[in-house]
């Protein structure tokens, strides 16, 4: 009788006997692991059905055809009834499910594998003229910004090399506000938007704040390499540049129905 198991995100399986003996010997399923397999009313972790559920007999060839008729929602993991859930190519939603997922359709978010498979990265040369989108943008910001507080500070008789020091901070700090706020709250910096690109991560989300300011100062690291790291966009089968890698963060182009 086949296993199915969920590390609380996904749900895996079926799996034999022999091949659920090995999972847990591998470490993948433990005591706390929610399992489930036919004559269980509901998911459980294995510590509490382990032993009972492992004494059931196979059930004869009646009982396999009906376990063929069960599927496991691809979001929250729970058996239904093949004909109650919604299939999308390999992706199976339940009906509680099924509002969430088609809005995440709608905003272009595609979680797991059919995420992947519908991507259209953005490339070298579109995120170069991104980039220059940008860096005019975030001149004209810090001349505004910055230009004011400099002569100030110039007419109160500071050193050169103060007013030098004073401005470089102030326009760092805005170049990485400008980048994390807009990669946070509207998925990517207004060059990129003006290209419909936009970065996510591995899983199709957007970048928190923590990942949003590291990927900034990641794209410090790729400067520091004479550009290479920004180059390997071209070369890297998802389009990542170093910072890419660096953070696990990807660039793609977004539908146009977006």
């Amino acid at each position: 009788m086949d296993w199915y198991y969920s590390d609380g995100r996904q749900q895996f399986g079926p799996v034999n006997e022999t091949e659920f003996e090995a999972l847990r010997t591998a470490g993948r399923v433990n005591g706390e692991t929610l399992v489930w397999r036919s004559g269980m009313a509901q998911w459980a972790p294995f510590a509490s059905v382990g032993h009972a559920v492992s004494a059931v007999t196979d059930a004869p060839a009646a009982s396999a055809v009906a376990d063929s008729a069960i599927r496991f929602c691809s979001q929250c993991g729970t058996p239904h009834a093949a004909d109650d859930l919604l299939v999308l190519g390999s992706t199976v939603v339940c009906a509680s499910c099924k509002d969430a997922w088609v809005q995440r359709l709608r905003e272009g978010v595609l979680p797991g594998g059919l995420a992947q498979q519908h991507r259209e990265y953005g490339g070298f040369w579109i995120r170069v003229g991104a980039a220059i989108t940008d860096g005019i943008i975030l001149w004209m910001l810090e001349m505004v910004i910055t230009l004011p507080i400099s002569m100030g500070i110039g007419r109160a008789g500071r050193q050169p090399f103060a007013m030098f020091g004073i401005s470089m901070i102030l326009n760092m700090g805005i170049a990485v506000l400008y980048e994390s706020a807009f990669v946070v709250y509207k998925g990517a910096t207004p060059g990129k938007l003006a290209l419909s690109l936009e970065v996510i991560r591995e899983d199709g989300t957007r970048p928190g704040w923590g990942l949003a300011v590291g990927r900034y100062f990641a794209k410090l690291v790729s400067s520091l390499t004479m550009g290479v790291g920004f180059i390997m966009a071209g070369l890297d089968d998802e389009k990542r540049a170093l910072h890419d890698r660096i953070c696990n963060t990807r660039v793609i182009r977004k539908s146009r129905g977006n």
